[in-house]
């Protein structure tokens, strides 16, 4: 009896060992895997910076007369409408006198080309007067409207917002005297911003005017715009040593002072491409896994842009052929695997 349990057991052990070398010939790696796919990618240039006022949208609010500042209504960064008063003046008492001289001077000029018509009519005054008096009155009235131009018939003024936007700069304080053409204030249109970005010189030259940008404020992901390159920098700037790129914002909620990321697209372009985690590296030489026959099947590719999760790739792939994207670490050429269901 004893001798038969002995034989049994040898049996069994004898059995195990044998499943044990026969499993790895039947082992296979459970992988996830999906079809490579033609898609668009975009290769671009990152840059960082910050929104400001475009230059092209600011304008500059003078008087054409002198004065002095009564009252300023508004201040730098405060938005306004169209309408909105920004400064109120009296004007200087030189431009009043400048004016009562003009309106003084076209009136008698009015007088004496009435007068020396009846003379020239009665044959009291030569054709030569009366083209002096002509000339006379027409220099008065010009005199006279440029006056009314520059405003100086109107004691106190008002400077309005031109349109819709907001205040850059306020130069005046109430009591202050100004010259005629003195700039008081600044405005901006409201829809008239540009990114100013930095980018890495080795990248500027693949950047071009016209070229679409993402942009993002890097304290707020919710806040997002999109531009074009309006110029891009013929030079390193010495402090940064970044080459500049200014961004034309058309649209997005974006604000003035905003700090940003700005991904410029360089390369556009319809291609083949997998899921970036597909892509493996054996030191430079990028490959990946198929899928055939129920084995993994490895295949080495150049790759291309990256955008979005997505890699370009060019190579010897099997037509139609799935590529592994999750367990792919693990295999090995012409290992068995068995495909996750999804």
């Amino acid at each position: 009896m004893k001798k038969t349990l002995l034989v049994m057991t040898f049996l069994c052990c004898a059995a195990s060992a044998a499943r044990a070398q026969e499993a790895p010939a039947h082992a296979s790696a459970l992988v996830r895997a999906v079809a490579a796919q033609q898609r668009v990618l975009t290769r671009t240039v990152t840059g960082f910076g910050a929104v400001a006022f475009a230059p092209s949208g600011i304008v500059n609010g003078n008087f054409a007369k002198a004065g002095r500042v009564v009252r300023v209504a508004v201040a730098a960064g405060q938005r306004v409408r169209r309408g909105d008063v920004l400064i109120e003046i009296a004007a200087d008492p030189s431009a009043v006198l400048a004016y009562a001289q003009a309106r003084d001077a076209a009136r008698y000029a009015r007088q004496e080309m009435a007068r020396t018509r009846s003379l020239f009519s009665r044959q009291l005054a030569t054709r030569a007067q009366l083209d002096a008096a002509r000339r006379a009155l027409a220099d008065a009235e010009h005199a006279l409207a440029a006056q009314r131009a520059m405003g100086a018939q109107i004691g106190r003024d008002r400077l309005v917002a031109p349109f819709d936007g907001t205040v850059v700069s306020v130069t005046a304080v109430p009591g202050d005297r100004f010259a005629a053409g003195a700039n008081l204030v600044q405005v901006t249109r409201a829809d008239r911003l540009q990114a100013m970005l930095g980018i890495e010189p080795a990248d500027g030259r693949n950047v071009r005017p016209g070229s679409s940008v993402a942009l993002a404020s890097v304290s707020d992901p919710q806040s997002t715009g999109t531009g074009t390159v309006a110029w891009v920098g013929g030079g390193v700037d010495p402090q940064t040593g970044l080459v500049l790129v200014a961004v034309r914002v058309e649209a997005g909620t974006l604000l003035a002072g905003a700090r940003v990321r700005g991904d410029i697209a360089v390369a556009r372009r319809r291609t083949l491409a997998v899921p970036r985690q597909a892509v493996l590296r054996d030191g430079g030489q990028a490959y990946l896994f198929q899928v055939a026959g129920g084995r993994a099947h490895r295949v080495a590719v150049q790759t291309g842009i990256e955008d979005a999760g997505w890699t370009e790739i060019r190579g010897q792939l099997a037509s139609g052929e799935p590529v592994v994207v999750l367990g792919n670490y693990e295999l090995q050429d012409g290992m068995a695997v068995r495909e996750e269901s999804r």
